[in-house]
């Protein structure tokens, strides 16, 4: 009996700890995030965001004015948000219903094909990528992100 209340109190411990953490997306409001990277390939950035409105457009700029749009654009309206390892724990004890969170943001993905990836690599500093969050004219707006590092 005192070891299932024990391990009741430190699951109880780990659930508060676990909420505690700070993360905007379990209390149903994400903090709004975009970001530019390479992945898997050497001559493809990746574009993702996080927000209430989803990502229109993407575009690579070339210090010379040169534009390059996204060749795919994905967006996932409320994702589904695994739970906390804390959440886990509590949820596998017998009793305690199992839930599924979603919030209420999109996810979007978008991909930027480099048009010549040698000379991105020798300037790349002096590249930007502009992105178009939302509809114009609407709550939406326009984000400014560094070109990410080439990977080699």
């Amino acid at each position: 009996m005192r070891r299932a209340m024990a391990l009741g109190v430190v699951a109880s411990i780990l659930l508060v700890a676990g909420c505690a953490d700070g993360d905007e997306l379990w209390r149903g409001a994400a903090a709004p995030s975009a970001s530019a990277r390479f992945e898997d390939l050497s001559d493809v950035i990746v574009v993702g965001v996080v927000d209430r409105l989803p990502l229109r457009s993407a575009t690579l700029v070339a210090p010379d004015g040169e534009r390059v749009p996204a060749y795919s654009l994905d967006v996932q309206s409320s994702p589904i948000v695994a739970p906390s390892q804390a959440e886990v724990i509590f949820m596998a004890s017998p009793g305690v219903p199992r839930q599924v969170t979603r919030i209420d943001v999109m996810s979007s993905t978008a991909l930027i094909q480099l048009p010549d990836p040698t000379r991105y690599a020798k300037g790349w500093h002096d590249w930007r990528v502009e992105l178009r969050i939302g509809e114009p004219g609407s709550a939406g707006r326009d984000v400014t992100l560094e070109a990410p590092k080439p990977p080699r």
